[in-house]
């Protein structure tokens, strides 16, 4: 199973970064958010979805992530320089906890959801989740798991009801209140 570090620590297109972390318990949401401040980078990267083509990564981009407490996903909000979304991109995972720096690690479980501001949503990755469960990474509950829990995201994108596009106004001002710390991660 493939793990992910919230501080990309490792990311050799990330010239330049910052990164902030803080708990949050409040109606709306209970876990870890992290904020990753994409100062200066190596080159962009842009990703296609059919007709979609989208930057993800440039100078001045920002990556809000939730890591939600008890879930079977996380939430990256990409932001482009003028804190205006890019996608919502949904990892299906097993299990999040945090390494032995206090930042979150997800567990990885292959399948993704990516929602466009233009409404457009894509599911990612089922070839990569079928082949982990016919080569025995990960076993039939496992499999279901990120199959509900994706099932359960779609639902909530396509009635308009889902609270982290809801509340994404909420967390850009948090990302906004804690850029101007000055730190730099590398």
């Amino acid at each position: 199973m493939k793990q992910k570090i919230a501080n990309r620590p490792n990311w050799t297109r990330i010239l330049k970064k910052r990164y902030d972390q803080q708990y949050i318990n409040d109606e709306v949401f209970e876990g870890y958010m992290s904020c990753l401040y994409l100062d200066q980078v190596r080159e962009p990267l842009s990703v296609q979805y059919a007709d979609d083509n989208v930057c993800i990564v440039d100078h001045g981009y920002s990556w809000i992530m939730l890591f939600p407490r008890d879930s079977h996903h996380s939430v990256t909000i990409m932001l482009d320089s003028k804190d205006q979304v890019l996608q919502w991109y949904f990892d299906m995972t097993w299990l999040t906890e945090l390494n032995d720096e206090g930042v979150p690690v997800i567990h990885d479980l292959y399948l993704d959801l990516v929602q466009l501001p233009n409404g457009n949503h894509y599911v990612l990755d089922e070839e990569e989740l079928l082949e982990a469960l016919h080569e025995g990474v990960i076993n039939e509950e496992t499999y279901e798991i990120a199959v509900q829990e994706i099932e359960v995201l779609k639902q909530s994108l396509e009635k308009g009801d889902n609270k982290y596009i809801l509340n994404t106004e909420k967390y850009i001002k948090l990302l906004r209140k804690h850029r101007s710390n000055e730190d730099t991660c590398t």
